[in-house]
């Protein structure tokens, strides 16, 4: 296992750019949303009775994050469809927000092809592919974007883009409130965040590589609640990709009505389990009461415990502090596992399998 000070080490096995994509995540921000601020959208898209986004992946962040950060500012269903069909009551009323950072992703593509059947409302979102060629030939608005500070290519690391992309489309149309002001001093704050996290800082230091030291044999199990659980989704998947280390997540209060009865077997998962708690200051008093007990009936069972506590001052803000900070701590987590984080092999063999003949 390598040292985590060791920065030549780091940048042998990081032959993807993946930390410079990652590092890149405030650039990100303020690209996306610059660039969707000057784009116009039709009125209609104004007007919708329900908004359904459509995607995969690190692609359908934005959706999530949203549906989860604006529940209670949101007048509208919305509703994040990962798969091939769009649900029965899609209609001429309804917004889809397909995105898929590369353009090509099937599941995708597939639900477009439904909404422009059922003369849904569609916006788009992606880096171009054959989603940008759809959508240019049915005259539908679309955020293309050019991938500059994602020299990665991987959807997960060019998080910015699709999550800032998808909300900045709803703050032109109405749907949500966010001024400039709002993002900018929220892309200072990830500068100022990312000055900690950055490979140059020793592990004494820096936060996330003292947490990827304390996860490298764990079993992760995320728990949080409220406006954060679409940004708990998104830090639970790079635990797969980037580190290519199994993590699971549960929400805070729905955990309580089962999880804790399920933690004594089998036999010997325990060792290997460990609950990362995400705890904020803007949580509800009684999520907050019950983020104690459920961290006391954890470690009356014996096993282990950490916590994150958020500090940015908005709800917005601490979403995003929540991906910039997992993003860091998985790539450091695939450094102590000496893989490279761009590479996912297995995902690649699927793909090819599921696309072969016969």
């Amino acid at each position: 296992m390598i040292s985590l000070d060791d920065v030549k080490s780091i940048d042998k096995i990081d032959q993807g750019f993946s930390y410079s994509s990652i590092s890149s995540l405030a650039d990100q921000c303020e690209s996306a949303w610059n660039e969707v601020k000057t784009l116009s959208f039709p009125e209609e898209n104004e007007n919708a009775s329900s908004i359904i986004f459509c995607g995969m992946g690190g692609s359908a962040y934005g959706g999530r994050i949203i549906k989860s950060l604006y529940l209670k500012e949101l007048r509208i269903p919305v509703d994040v469809i990962s798969g091939y069909n769009l649900p029965g009551f899609v209609d001429q009323n309804t917004l889809i927000i397909a995105a898929s950072y590369s353009g090509y992703t099937e599941e995708t593509l597939q639900c477009v092809e439904e909404a422009l059947d059922k003369k849904a409302k569609i916006i788009g979102i992606c880096s171009g592919g054959l989603l940008a060629a759809l959508l240019k030939r049915e005259l539908k608005p679309l955020y293309c974007f050019i991938p500059k500070y994602n020299p990665s290519m991987q959807p997960r690391l060019g998080a910015g883009y699709m999550q800032i992309g998808q909300l900045a489309i709803l703050s032109s149309l109405g749907y949500i409130k966010i001024e400039d002001e709002d993002i900018s001093k929220i892309i200072q704050d990830l500068r100022n965040q990312q000055q900690k996290l950055h490979k140059e800082i020793k592990t004494d230091s820096n936060y996330a590589k003292q947490l990827a030291s304390i996860f490298v044999d764990k079993q992760v199990n995320i728990i949080g609640s409220e406006f954060l659980e679409g940004a708990i989704h998104s830090i639970r998947n790079p635990f797969h990709e980037t580190s290519k280390h199994f993590a699971n997540y549960f929400i805070v209060p729905e955990l309580n009505h089962h999880l804790m009865e399920g933690l004594s077997y089998p036999v010997g998962l325990k060792d290997k389990m460990l609950f990362l708690i995400v705890e904020s200051d803007l949580y509800d008093a009684r999520i907050k009461r019950r983020l104690d007990l459920t961290r006391e009936v954890i470690e009356k069972n014996n096993i282990a415990t950490q916590t994150i506590t958020l500090k940015f001052p908005t709800e917005l803000g601490q979403t995003l502090e929540l991906i910039q900070l997992g993003s860091y701590i998985t790539y450091y987590l695939a450094m102590l596992h000496e893989v490279d984080p761009a590479k996912i092999p297995w995902v690649n063999y699927f793909k090819e399998k599921l696309s072969a003949k016969g």
